[in-house]
């Protein structure tokens, strides 16, 4: 990363107004998200030592992304630390960089640098609580006799009991196997 791409992504007033899926859900996720005041004391904390600058990677249509990046947005607000925001496709090198397990174009990420585009580290995807709970979910659900082709539907309206959790988890996983580990 330099400075000349990371002025080539968008803020998050930018990318909420180009965007054509889920608009209001980005928008209310934003909106009713309260980071702790912990979690942005930390933020600011850690941006006023080493600086600290977001680049967020996603796409409009993924779930993960309409509750992952309205998160670090809100966060990064309240912190004072500049975001980024790519579009998955349209920047396929950047994208490429940060795959998961190598291989997988898994949304959102979130990179982290420090004041001279040095990476940190970057999160991938979700927090490992939701992985846990859509994992639980599937399988009660298969035992309970719903049909592989009905699961998504099924699990949808759970999910959504679970997202606030999940927006704190996110900022709690980027601090802890991140950010700790470069102070």
């Amino acid at each position: 990363m330099t400075t000349e791409r990371f002025a080539q992504g968008k803020t998050w007033p930018e990318y909420v107004g180009s965007i054509s899926a889920n608009k209001e859900r980005f928008q209310r996720f934003y909106d009713e998200f309260t980071p702790k005041a912990e979690e942005i004391a930390f933020l600011k904390a850690f941006a006023g030592k080493k600086g600290l600058q977001v680049v967020a990677i996603g796409e409009d249509w993924c779930p993960d992304v309409v509750r992952g990046i309205p998160t670090i947005a809100k966060a990064c607000d309240l912190a004072g630390v500049q975001l980024r925001i790519f579009e998955r496709d349209q920047h396929l090198d950047l994208t490429n960089e940060f795959l998961w397990r190598h291989k997988f174009m898994s949304i959102p990420v979130f990179v982290f640098y420090d004041k001279e585009f040095n990476e940190l580290g970057h999160f991938t995807e979700r927090p490992a609580s939701a992985y846990k709970f859509a994992a639980d979910l599937r399988g009660k659900l298969i035992a309970d006799g719903t049909k592989e082709e009905d699961l998504m539907a099924a699990m949808r309206p759970m999910r959504e009991t679970a997202q606030a959790d999940w927006q704190h988890e996110t900022l709690r996983e980027v601090r802890e196997q991140i950010l700790y580990r470069v102070l």
